[in-house]
């Protein structure tokens, strides 16, 4: 029997969720013989119903929702022996994760656009036991971002992200670290540290080389001043796409990584933006690790190319 599995957060598209998994059921419901919904109520509900699709062989598994729902689906696939192919559908506040794609940000057109003939390969992270899409960090400024609250998201969208990193700003902190790689070490302080599966933030590139979601790379930034100015330099050198010549920034590329305190203290990591980790830690790259469902427009650029 040829089974689909959709997860959804009911907090979906401004409390719509249940609504939009009924839609997308029924737009599946012709390409399977059984589609069940199943909904999240509490934190890890995400990866507790991925896990069990994969343990129960499920054919396909749809999740609707932001990106701390995607985070909790990945990790209840990251490094099971089966894993369904993926289907990935917007629905938070700032969709990261569908930016990186390219995918509709409106969800009716998200639905209509999912092309269940054509799938890709998903390169996933892995940090100590849990599995992350997109970066793992940590820093004051990550911190900011991960202590922004669900009423703040919901009232000021991205612009409640900005508002902490600025507060956070002037109380930022560095300390000296020690990153061990397969193409170069570190050891010196650093305020900030991010370690992306891509080497572009939003539209904006870091180095000179093209990366994607797909290139068999993790690509490290080390900002190593806590001094707003240097912050604010760095950014500016992003913006332009002139990061690789800042003095205060390191950059790695590489496919596995240590990283750990040089003093042992516990510093808490943020993946994807959920706080599940802490110093030391062990990163891997995971190449051609989820099978997921191609939406038609990326699938006609891919076919272009």
């Amino acid at each position: 029997m040829k089974e689909a599995w959709i997860i959804a957060n009911p907090g979906s598209g401004n409390n719509q969720g249940e609504a939009i998994a009924s839609e997308l059921k029924a737009h599946l419901a012709p390409h399977f013989d059984e589609v069940t919904a199943h909904y999240t109520k509490e934190a890890h509900d995400g990866t507790k119903f991925a896990k069990a699709a994969s343990e129960a062989h499920v054919h396909s598994l749809f999740v609707v929702g932001g990106d701390g729902t995607i985070h909790e689906a990945i990790n209840g696939l990251g490094g099971a022996d089966y894993r369904p192919t993926v289907g990935f559908l917007p629905g938070g506040t700032n969709n990261t994760f569908a930016k990186l794609f390219n995918m509709p940000m409106d969800m009716q057109q998200a639905i209509e656009s999912l092309d269940l003939e054509h799938t890709a390969e998903l390169e996933i992270g892995k940090c100590n036991d849990s599995y992350f899409f997109y970066y793992a960090s940590f820093g004051k400024l990550i911190e900011a971002t991960t202590g922004t609250s669900s009423e703040e998201k919901s009232k000021w969208g991205p612009l409640a992200y900005l508002h902490s990193i600025l507060h956070a700003l002037p109380n930022d902190e560095s300390r000296k670290i020690r990153v061990t790689t397969d193409n170069g070490d570190y050891e010196e302080d650093a305020s900030l540290v991010y370690c992306m599966l891509t080497n572009k933030i939003g539209n904006l590139t870091i180095g000179n080389e093209t990366g994607s979601l797909q290139d068999g790379k993790m690509h490290i930034v080390i900002a190593k001043s806590e001094m707003t100015s240097t912050k604010l330099s760095a950014l500016f050198d992003l913006a332009v796409g002139n990061l690789e010549n800042n003095e205060d920034v390191t950059l790695i590329t590489c496919s596995e990584a240590t990283i750990e305190a040089s003093d042992g203290d516990t510093v808490e990591i943020d993946l994807d933006g959920n706080v599940e980790e802490a110093l030391p830690i062990q990163l891997t790259l995971l190449p051609d690790h989820i099978e997921y469902y191609l939406p038609k427009q990326v699938n006609e650029e891919v076919a272009s190319e």
